[in-house]
């Protein structure tokens, strides 16, 4: 065997060893995967010195007593933590906007004044041509195409809206 199974891929590096090390001592890693670990470890000393020395750590932690957590637990980190630190750690703890509403996801063009301005413009003249009859059937297809950029915004506006009057209403 020249030490390249056909269905495990190519040979592991030492580093690709230490990154997956815990995956395999916990026994995550499909059979080729584990297959790669264990030929690279049967033959690099080092990656085997780290193997081992997490495997006896894993050990020695499996053979501690479990503990009860005290009841006050809770009550006893929050009372440690100071107030100052407690108000600087305010936005992590303030419910995130859904990234559909961050103004940022809809792509800059999209927000521009000027196009959403042309758009309206668009809509409104192929709606009154079509209105008067003297269109294609392209007509329909501008409205719509030319209110896309204005909706979107607006919808985005109202749904940001939305979560933050329920948020006020929660409070």
């Amino acid at each position: 065997m020249n030490g390249k199974n056909k269905n495990s891929g190519p040979p592991l590096t030492c580093d690709g060893c230490r990154e997956g090390l815990q995956e395999y001592l916990d026994g995550t890693l499909d059979k080729p995967e584990s297959l790669r670990f264990f030929l690279h470890l049967r033959e690099c000393s080092g990656c085997r010195e780290e193997h081992d020395r997490l495997l006896g750590l894993f050990q020695m932690l499996d053979s501690l007593p479990d503990h009860e957590v005290p009841a006050d637990f809770d009550a006893a980190v929050l009372a440690s933590v100071p107030y100052a630190a407690y108000q600087a750690m305010e936005p992590l703890r303030r419910e995130r906007v859904p990234v559909f509403l961050e103004e940022a996801f809809l792509p800059r063009f999209v927000r521009a004044r000027t196009v959403r301005l042309v758009g309206v413009g668009v809509a409104s003249i192929s709606a009154a041509l079509a209105l008067r009859g003297d269109g294609s059937a392209v007509l329909p297809v501008l409205v719509v195409a030319g209110l896309v950029p204005e909706i979107l915004v607006r919808l985005q506006g109202l749904g940001r809206r939305a979560l933050e009057s329920m948020g006020r209403a929660e409070s």
